[in-house]
């Protein structure tokens, strides 16, 4: 038990202090200014892959063409892959009534969102390249403007840039946009740490330069998803100091909340099949050591209910972490300026635990379905 309790011990230090870190960073990092009257320069393309998003590509594609940007600097390539639903009717409706040079790539069968990408950067005529996932939307017309600023002001190649999800008054709702929200300061604060290890293909940027560089995906084409942070991964090697996370919220797009608990639990999934394959060890060590910190909690939470009494060691554990999470959360509420449904706070907080546990058990027998 003495040996449980000194693991215990360990483990919540560390996920506290890792969490700080993190903070701490995201608290340094300025928010980036773009002066309003200045222009940009650079030719910019903004890649979108599809499959059967029909009920959110035309919101998606709506945002990016209401945005204040100079149409002639800018480019549109959708790659629908292999869309079996109206996705490449809907997008065709609306890229044939703008001014904007756009192209349609239509895979005959599913190629994944690696090759589509790559396939739209071999025939786009930008420099700088910008990632959207379908299921996105912004509500500011400077969206672009923003990046694009950052890009020629900073001099970074490889763009961080914030996603948010849609508010939803549910549980399974708001844990997702609180995990989404703790995610957001570390992304944050460990980039500007100089120790980025989180980026999202939902909202990337970055130079046509730094990917011909690093080869695109080709150090891991074989595995089906880590076009962000597994690229992420290849631009660290070779320039870490384009590395930048554009902290403003002009910048940020909204994506939608999975409304089923199968469908999350198979996106948590996916998103543990490539623990393995990052050859981060910070990732690593997060993942074993937020997997422990959630067992631990489960294990008082489940003491407490059947006993009738929490130790005080697990009273320590379990507000030692609801304080930290709860620092990531206000952080975040204040970054966004949204409202927060925090009467979920404690459910959602709770629940979260057993949820991670039950995506790390099953990660060990299940395989993840691609859409």
């Amino acid at each position: 038990m003495i040996i449980v309790k000194l693991i215990g011990i360990a483990v919540i230090l560390l996920y506290v202090l890792f969490l700080l870190y993190g903070a701490v960073g995201y608290l340094k990092l300025p928010a980036f200014q773009a002066d309003p009257n200045s222009k940009t320069s650079t030719k910019t393309c903004i890649i979108i892959c599809a499959r059967n998003e029909e009920k959110t590509i035309a919101a998606c594609l709506n945002s990016i063409l209401e945005q204040n940007f100079d149409t002639n600097l800018l480019e549109l390539i959708l790659v629908n892959d292999a869309s079996t639903d109206n996705t490449l009717n809907i997008a065709e409706t609306i890229l044939k009534q703008i001014q904007i040079p756009f192209q349609i790539i239509s895979n005959a069968q599913q190629e994944g969102k690696k090759r589509s990408i790559t396939a739209a950067i071999e025939l786009c005529n930008s420099d700088l390249i910008i990632t959207r996932d379908a299921d996105t939307y912004t509500t500011n017309s400077n969206w672009l403007k923003t990046i694009v600023s950052f890009f020629e002001l900073s001099k970074a190649e490889f763009i961080i840039a914030p996603v948010d999800i849609e508010p939803d008054n549910s549980f399974l709702g708001s844990m997702q946009s609180f995990e989404n929200d703790a995610l957001c300061i570390l992304t944050a604060g460990f980039a500007a740490n100089k120790k980025a290890f989180l980026c999202n293909g939902a909202n990337l940027a970055f130079s046509k330069n730094i990917f011909q560089k690093v080869k695109g995906y080709s150090s891991h084409q074989n595995i089906a998803s880590g076009d962000d942070v597994l690229f992420l991964e290849d631009v660290k090697k070779i320039a870490p100091e384009k590395i930048k996370y554009l902290k403003q919220k002009e910048a940020l797009v909204y994506t939608y909340p999975l409304k089923k608990t199968s469908a999350l639990l198979n996106q948590k999934l996916r998103w543990a099949s490539k623990f393995d394959s990052n050859p981060n060890q910070l990732n690593q060590i997060l993942g074993i050591l937020v997997f422990l910190c959630h067992v631990y909690t489960v294990f008082f939470m489940v003491k407490g209910l059947f006993s009738h009494h929490l130790p005080v060691f697990g009273l320590f554990f379990v507000l030692m972490r609801f304080f930290i999470d709860f620092l990531l959360l206000f952080l975040a509420s204040r970054y966004y300026k949204k409202a927060i449904f925090w009467w979920w706070l404690l459910p959602v907080w709770a629940g979260y635990s057993f949820f991670v546990l039950s995506v790390g058990i099953l990660s060990w027998f299940y395989k993840p379905k691609w859409k």
